[in-house]
Order: structure tokens, then C-alpha cells, then sequence
């Protein structure tokens, strides 16, 4: 599991933890409560019962992010596999076949050697052109990546700050008077935790929108190389032989 994930996840423990201890200790200070306070207790009932639905809503909503936690380890390994394997491997090839590179064009004329020359730069630029695709590969999705990073963190933050209200809600709840007060702050931490998971989502949903373009375009460029991409015209280069009643395609270059 990605370490921001772990992170995030063990905040959440800790607000259950929290939870858990506000509510035993609203019930242990509910157990003795002297008459004059009983008025209160009615309204304290019905406050911790609406904090005990906000409270399931959150874990609802949070427990779907475990399902569906992203690998941006794993997008960025693939981005660099991309660039590793596909892009600079060709691009190897295609700084060994530029006419500076190779003697044909010096050694060899003739009706072979022309088409010779006019065959390798397209298939130099070719193989130039999937290693650029390869590196707009990595970076979309080092950037996707990115974007799952700050996701969790922005996660990390909202429940720290959820459980930093909880542990300081349960000191106030030390007494019967205080028990309102803590309520209403764990409701409020909580709706800032609901407002800052809903916009964190929103923003990663949004990027993903635009990495998905990002990707059909890429998917475009691979497609459209393959149709544009000139097949070598291994016809013109074939006629070697001296033997077959018309002078060979390739002759040394005196």
C-alpha cells in the first residue's frame, strides 16, 4: 500500500479511536448527572444521536476510498518503462540509422542507393517520433500519479484535523455542561472533514478528466503514426544482380 494511503488510514483509526472514547465519556458523565442538570439531558440525548448518524456517513464515505486507493508507484513505474523500454530503445535505433551514420550512401549510387536515401530518414523520424510519445506517456502519467499523491495527503490533512477536534471535544465533555458545547465541535470538524474530502475528490476527478484527453490524444498520435508512417520501398532497393539482362540497381561509388 502506498505510504500516504497508510498514513491517511491510520488517521482514520485514530478518529475512531477518539470517537470512541467521547462517547464513553459522555455516557460516564451522563450516568451521575445531580438533578438541577437533568433539563440537559434530553438535548444531549438527541445531539448525540445526530452526531452518531454524521459520524456513520463519514465512515461510509471514507470507506469507499480504501477500495479504490490508486498505485501511483505503479504509474510512475510504468511511465518510466515507457520511456526505458520503448522510447529510448528506438531512439538508440534511430541514431544508428541517420545517412550520417551509415556508409551505403557513401559507397553505392545508382537507382538502389537514391531510394536508399530517400527510405531511411522517414523511418529515423518514425522510430524520433515514438520516443517522443513514449515521453509524453511518462508524463501524463507521472502526472496522474502526482495528482493521487496529493489527493491522499489532502486526505491525511482533513482527518488529522477531524481527529485533533474529537481528542479536544472528549476534555470538554468532562462535564454535563461542557457536553453541548464538545458536540457542536465534532459536528463542525465534521463537516469541514466532509467539505475538504468532497473538494479533494472533485479536484482528483477533475484532473483525471484531463488525463484522460491526454491520453486519447496520445492514442491518436500512435494511431496516426501508424497510417503516415512510409513503409520502406524495399522493391526499388532489390535488384542487385548483374546477371539478369539490365544493369544492377547498386553500384560501387568510384
Amino acid at each position: 500500500m502506498n505510504p500516504l494511503v497508510q498514513e491517511a488510514h491510520q488517521r482514520t483509526q485514530r478518529i475512531d479511536q477518539e470517537s470512541k472514547r467521547f462517547f464513553e465519556q459522555v455516557n460516564s458523565v451522563m450516568s451521575w448527572v445531580p438533578a438541577p442538570l437533568e433539563y440537559l439531558i434530553d438535548p444531549i440525548i438527541r445531539n448525540m444521536e445526530l452526531l452518531d448518524r454524521k459520524l456513520r456517513e463519514f465512515w461510509d464515505r471514507v470507506n469507499q476510498l480504501w477500495d479504490q486507493p490508486g498505485d501511483p508507484d505503479r504509474l510512475k513505474q510504468v511511465g518510466e518503462q515507457w520511456v526505458s523500454q520503448v522510447g529510448n530503445a528506438l531512439g538508440d535505433v534511430a541514431g544508428t540509422i541517420g545517412l550520417d551514420k551509415l556508409r551505403t550512401t557513401i559507397e553505392w549510387e545508382g537507382r538502389a542507393a537514391r531510394a536508399y536515401q530517400a527510405t531511411v530518414p522517414p523511418q529515423s523520424a518514425g522510430l524520433n517520433s515514438i520516443k517522443d510519445i513514449a515521453g509524453q506517456m511518462r508524463s501524463s502519467l507521472n502526472s496522474l500519479a502526482n495528482s493521487i499523491d496529493m489527493f491522499w495527503i489532502a486526505m491525511g490533512l482533513a482527518f488529522v484535523g477531524f481527529a485533533v477536534a474529537i481528542a479536544g471535544a472528549v476534555v470538554a465533555a468532562f462535564t454535563v455542561v461542557g457536553i453541548p458545547a464538545a458536540i457542536g465541535v465534532i459536528l463542525t470538524a465534521a463537516a469541514a472533514a466532509f467539505g475538504l474530502i468532497a473538494a479533494a475528490i472533485m479536484a482528483l476527478e477533475s484532473h483525471v478528466n484531463t488525463i484522460e484527453v491526454e491520453q486519447a490524444a496520445i492514442r491518436q498520435k500512435l494511431r496516426d503514426l501508424g497510417s503516415t508512417w512510409a513503409m520502406p520501398n524495399t522493391a526499388d532497393m532489390a535488384d542487385a544482380s548483374v546477371m539478369d539482362g539490365d544493369r544492377s540497381d547498386w553500384r560501387p561509388d568510384s
